[in-house]
């Protein structure tokens, strides 16, 4: 199958704005104590599953056409020195105004309230493979980060 990469990118930016950055998209999680958000257009379905517990957070992104994985992203982060609440705050302001750019292949660096957001991707190559670091600071103090690492499959 070949995927058309600007209309998946297009998808992508539009279901990361419907579902954790715009607080919406929960759905009963298929994996028991997970979290879990869905949004569907067009013959995409997106998915994003993630376990919280003491700060530390992990997840998976995944992307399907027509019932097949097309994209996944894989992600672990803390965000122990902050609450859950402040860190929603901070982030999704983040990942709205720079929804294009975040946890993709862009560098990003965004003020606000006292807080930085940097988001470092380790290449630009486009949405077939990224990888990256985000990160959260008030003053000089990280107070979060986010590894994240994905692409196309197959």
């Amino acid at each position: 199958m070949q995927i058309d990469t600007k209309k998946l990118l297009s998808f992508l930016i539009d279901a990361r704005e419907n579902t954790y950055a715009g607080a919406a998209g929960k759905v009963t999680p298929l994996l028991p104590g997970s979290t879990q958000m869905e949004y569907k257009k067009s013959g995409y379905l997106y998915r994003d599953i993630y376990n919280i517990g003491n700060g530390i957070f992990m997840g998976l992104e995944t992307i399907y056409l027509k019932k097949k994985p097309i994209w996944s992203m894989c992600y672990y982060g803390d965000f122990s020195k902050l609450t859950e609440e402040e860190t929603d705050k901070i982030l999704r302001a983040a990942l709205i105004e720079y929804k294009n750019k975040t946890r993709l292949w862009n560098k990003v660096v965004w003020r606000h309230d006292g807080y930085r957001y940097v988001c470092s991707p380790d290449f630009n190559v486009g949405i077939k493979k990224i990888a990256g670091l985000e990160e959260i600071f008030k003053g000089r103090e990280k107070v979060y980060y986010l590894f994240y690492a994905g692409g196309l499959i197959g």
